[in-house]
C-alpha cells in the first residue's frame, strides 16, 4: 500500500520546527554555554549534540520528502524528529518533582507535574 503525503505536511513540520529551534536558542538558551553562571546547572553537551542533529535531520528530512515526494515512513520519521525536538520545553516547563535543597520544600505546583501525564493516559483510552 502506498501512502502519499502531501507536501503541505513537510512545509507544516518545517515551520514547527523552525519556532522550536527560535524558542531553544533564544527562549530557554538551551544551547547556550551555562558554565560561566553559578547556580546554573549546564545542559550536557552531548545532550545538546543529539537535539542538534534531531532538528537537522528533522529539517533536512521534510526538504528532501518534498523534493522527492516522501511516503508514510518518512512522515512517521519526521514526525518523530518533531516530537524528541519538543521535548526540552516541555521539561524545561513542569515543575521539579524535588525538594529545594536549601528548604526541603517543593514546588507549590509540583502536583501539574504529577497529574499531568495521569490524565493524558486517562483520556486516550
Amino acid at each position: 500500500m502506498i501512502v502519499n503525503v502531501p507536501v503541505q505536511y513537510y512545509q507544516s513540520v518545517i515551520a514547527m520546527e523552525t519556532a522550536v529551534t527560535g524558542v531553544l536558542l533564544f527562549q530557554i538558551r538551551f544551547f547556550e554555554s551555562d558554565a560561566d553562571v553559578p547556580g546554573k546547572s549546564a545542559t550536557d553537551p552531548r545532550v545538546r549534540v543529539l537535539m542538534l542533529i534531531v532538528l537537522t535531520a528533522t529539517l533536512f528530512g521534510s526538504l528532501e520528502a518534498i523534493r522527492e515526494g516522501g511516503g508514510l515512513e518518512v512522515a512517521v520519521l519526521v514526525t518523530v524528529g518533531l516530537a524528541v525536538s519538543i521535548l526540552p520545553i516541555l521539561l524545561r516547563m513542569l515543575p521539579s518533582l524535588r525538594r529545594d535543597a536549601e528548604t526541603h520544600k517543593r514546588d507549590p505546583h509540583f502536583w501539574i507535574t504529577v497529574l499531568g501525564p495521569s490524565c493524558t493516559r486517562r483520556s486516550s483510552r
